[in-house]
């Protein structure tokens, strides 16, 4: 099977969606598929040399892996992408986008639909409706790209790829008429089998064997950190030792707020601020945190979570991050309302107890070897592209 993967960019620094599609085309090519991604060169820091070594070390060496060069940054629009996909889309059995709201995604979606080969659009949680009652410049550029390029490639897709049952019941607003399927996100048990020693990541923020509580995700106004850090102030009142770790890149200028917040609080002695971490070192700030934090408004899936359960870490997070039932049911972590009040009561329990921080860990690694690793998910996508391609068929032998 030839498959094709379209997304934006691939650096780690373009979010989630990014560490999916490295992580999946690799299980792929184990599985015998044929894969190629398409992408942009968009956050590569070596942009002026396409397929520079800073990209291709993104994937494994068996992807064909397509970079173009942006012209024109806002819609990551690619001439040379267009060219390249109008040339070559007929040659793959299916075509499977990452995302909304760019031009590499959605022209892709919309080539394939125009020259008939089977097309699965993964929205990555866009059609939450809390986001549809957002208002801002960005966000209504956005409700009009919807509307004029990705809706109609949504309803004319050969299926939506959602990663959790709640995402695709959020996404039921829409109406859409193309057929979906929910098979989720996975890891890469074999980098979580054997985990880091603690303690190096506390000797990074320069504390001992204090209480640390770890938020690690991009600094983003929907990851819910206006709840988070008045959340910790009142935990600080009660655990007046205890660190708040906020992890992560501030690609939007979100995290002026984020320290405003702090500040406000009266918090900057026991909030430390890291912008950004990779490899070994995401696995040693997990390990070395007591719980981890993401009281989010919206979250499709939720890697970050999957990864602290794969750490032995107990979580605390709302209950709109989408695999929010699968861990109450697992005991893996706890889960609340978006609301500071009850983010801090979750937080302040699970400090107080270490046995049930222990047993909680047991349960989150094992949610994730049953449910959560490449390997079974992949199956299971494979699974799905095959009964795509099949109807896909049929249709056009009708």
């Amino acid at each position: 099977m030839r498959v094709l993967h379209v997304i934006t960019a691939i650096p780690p620094a373009s979010g989630g969606p990014t560490s999916v599609v490295r992580a999946l085309t690799a299980e792929q090519v184990t599985a015998g598929l044929q894969v190629a991604v398409c992408t942009s060169d968009r956050d590569n820091p070596s942009s002026r040399v396409l397929n520079s070594g800073f990209l291709r070390q993104m994937l494994i060496q068996e992807v064909n892996l397509q970079v173009f060069a942006c012209e024109w940054s806002g819609p990551v629009l690619s001439l040379d992408m267009r060219r390249w996909l109008r040339a070559h889309i007929v040659e793959f059995d299916l075509v499977h986008v990452h995302g909304l709201y760019r031009f590499p995604p959605s022209y892709a979606a919309w080539l394939a639909r125009r020259r008939g080969v089977p097309l699965i659009m993964r929205p990555h949680g866009n059609l939450d409706p809390f986001l549809y009652r957002q208002s801002s410049r960005s966000l209504l550029l956005k409700r009009l790209w919807e509307r004029w390029f990705d809706l109609p490639n949504l309803h004319g897709a050969s299926a939506i790829h959602y990663t959790s049952e709640d995402e695709r019941k959020r996404a039921a607003f829409l109406n859409l008429r193309a057929p979906s399927f929910v098979v989720p996100n996975g890891l890469e048990w074999a980098r979580f089998a054997n985990l880091p020693t603690p303690g190096a990541f506390r000797v990074q923020l320069g504390i001992g064997d204090v209480p640390l509580v770890l938020f690690l995700s991009r600094l983003n106004f929907k990851k819910g950190l206006d709840l988070l850090v008045p959340a910790f102030a009142k935990v600080h009142a009660h655990h007046p030792d205890a660190v708040l770790a906020v992890v992560g890149p501030d690609n939007e200028g979100y995290g002026a707020k984020v320290r405003a917040w702090v500040t406000e609080h009266g918090l900057q002695a026991c909030v430390r601020f890291v912008e950004h971490l990779q490899g070994e070192a995401v696995l040693q700030a997990y390990v070395d945190a007591d719980v981890f934090a993401l009281p989010s408004y919206t979250e499709n899936f939720g890697m970050v979570v999957a990864e602290s359960l794969a750490c032995g870490t107990p979580v605390v997070i709302s209950d709109q991050v989408n695999i929010h039932g699968e861990v109450r049911e697992a005991g893996a972590g706890l889960v609340t309302h978006c609301d500071a009040d009850e983010v801090a009561e979750a937080i302040g329990l699970l400090l107080a107890d270490a046995p049930r921080r222990a047993a909680m860990g047991v349960a989150g690694r094992e949610l994730v070897q049953r449910k959560w690793t490449w390997d079974v998910v992949a199956k299971q996508l494979t699974a799905e592209y095959e009964r795509v391609i099949a109807r896909h068929q049929s249709g056009a032998q009708a």
